[in-house]
């Protein structure tokens, strides 16, 4: 395939993300298509502390520094504080999964009542089940308590040691596969890549994590990990490289893979049941494309199995369904990649090869 024919498949796909974000989360690159101006007139408020006439004090998380993001996006919160003591904390719109948004927002009685002396102390752990929305919420709310108290907060952004190790994992998958053909140093990367960026890190692409990139942007730490990413994936197959993020970085393909070749016995399957598997993930694709577009039913964007990998928020239904794919590999080759994955499906559809 010319290069021409795979920068306009590329762009056909941009297209489709960017419709789907500004149906799901109604934002594209950082642009409130649904209420554009305003967004422009909230931009323009630079105080992010006020106060009314009943001295009530008002903080906007929404732009200050050292807040983070949850699984989908932005979780801008407002905190009222009365004479020193935290009287209510309202969410703002977001992207996050209603349920489990609503999960962690179970954290909000924790901080009212108390004075923000007593807030700065207050231990609080994650909500298990929804552990981005409830860290999310939890950094947000010191943010805003620090501003409060006009404490100095850049300080505390540092990027933290597991996302440097990941970024060298991801980068090494990145390269040497273009120059190194050796199945010892393969099986390296694979388990490299399901510890540290499935694991430990919990960096990998979902349709989830693209549609929160298209419309919000990049924050740090992420940036440094999901660029390269997405680079293996869009970018790679433009110039000779097809399915380089999938084959060669992707956790829960590693994890297939390394499981295939546990086992010398592969079923073999016969080549119409392999095209009837391969049109039905395209036609689940397109079915869940059209769900996006339509901003129906979309929490199957949570239901992809790389949830799996962070086992602590993850439901059982997903851990036990990612096990059966990972166990299946034994005797199929990556079944979940060639016949099931949405997000694989997207990359293909960007190569013009499904």
């Amino acid at each position: 395939m010319k290069i021409k024919d795979r920068i306009l498949s590329f762009c056909l796909v941009l297209l489709m993300i960017m419709a789907a974000a500004i149906s799901v989360n109604k934002s594209v690159f950082g642009i409130d298509v649904a209420n554009h101006s305003e967004r422009q007139t909230e931009a323009s408020v630079s105080n992010p502390v006020s106060e009314d006439e009943n001295g009530t004090v008002v903080i906007h998380t929404k732009d200050l520094p050292g807040t983070k993001t949850g699984y989908a996006g932005p979780v801008p919160l407002d905190i009222y504080i009365v004479n020193g003591k935290i009287t209510d904390i309202k969410a703002l719109p977001n992207a996050e999964t209603p349920s489990f948004f609503e999960r962690a927002s179970g954290l909000f009685p924790l901080w009212i009542g108390k004075t923000v002396a007593e807030a700065d102390t207050l231990k609080v752990d994650a909500v298990s089940g929804a552990t981005y929305s409830s860290n999310a919420i939890i950094d947000n709310v010191k943010a805003g308590l620090a501003e409060y108290e006009g404490a100095d907060i850049h300080s505390s952004a540092s990027v933290p040691l597991k996302i440097w190790i990941a970024l060298v994992v991801t980068l090494a998958a990145c390269i040497l596969p273009l120059f190194v053909r050796n199945k010892v140093y393969h099986t390296i990367q694979m388990i490299a890549n399901v510890i540290v960026l499935g694991f430990w890190a919990g960096q990998f692409l979902d349709y989830s994590l693209i549609l929160k990139y298209t419309s919000s942007g990049f924050s740090m730490p992420v940036i440094l990990v999901a660029v390269p990413m997405l680079v293996a994936a869009f970018i790679y197959p433009m110039f000779g490289h097809p399915q380089h993020y999938c084959n060669h970085i992707c956790p829960l393909g590693s994890a297939q893979q390394l499981m295939g070749e546990i086992s010398g016995f592969k079923f073999r399957m016969s080549p119409k049941l392999i095209k009837g598997l391969d049109w039905f993930r395209r036609i689940l694709w397109a079915f869940l494309m059209l769900l996006l577009w339509t901003d129906c039913l979309v929490e199957w964007m949570d239901l992809e199995l790389f949830q799996a990998f962070m086992f602590e928020s993850a439901s059982w239904g997903i851990i036990i369904t990612a096990s059966v794919f990972v166990a299946l590999s034994t005797v199929v080759s990556r079944p979940y990649c060639r016949f099931v994955c949405p997000t694989g499906s997207l990359f293909k559809r960007s190569e013009n090869i499904g």
